[in-house]
């Protein structure tokens, strides 16, 4: 399962979607299938600024790319523009801690 390390995506293996280490979409968040879209910690979006597919972590972010995916899977074309990345640190014992899981 998908602990925010590492996406699940074996379950798309099947569907003839892109994958690479995530689920390969463009900046509206589409898929290269038409009818499907993908928003999260699973996706790796297009970025023509940096020429590359890249994720994009944080539950802002995260927030964020559903509810662009929502309005686009209802006829919209808004691409997603990314909040910031949350950064990750490592407190002094050791364990991994981020913004990210400190959310409502």
């Amino acid at each position: 399962p998908f602990c925010g390390l590492v996406p699940s995506v074996e379950f798309m293996l099947s569907s003839g979607v892109d994958i690479e280490r995530g689920l390969l979409v463009n900046p509206q968040l589409r898929t290269t299938n038409e009818r499907i879209w993908a928003a999260g910690d699973v996706c790796q979006i297009w970025s023509a600024e940096e020429n590359a597919y890249r994720f994009y972590y944080g539950w802002n972010n995260v927030r964020a790319m559903g509810e662009v995916a929502a309005r686009n899977m209802t006829g919209e074309e808004e691409p997603f523009v990314s909040i910031g990345d949350e950064d990750l640190y490592v407190d002094k014992s050791g364990h991994i801690n981020s913004p990210f899981w400190q959310h409502d």
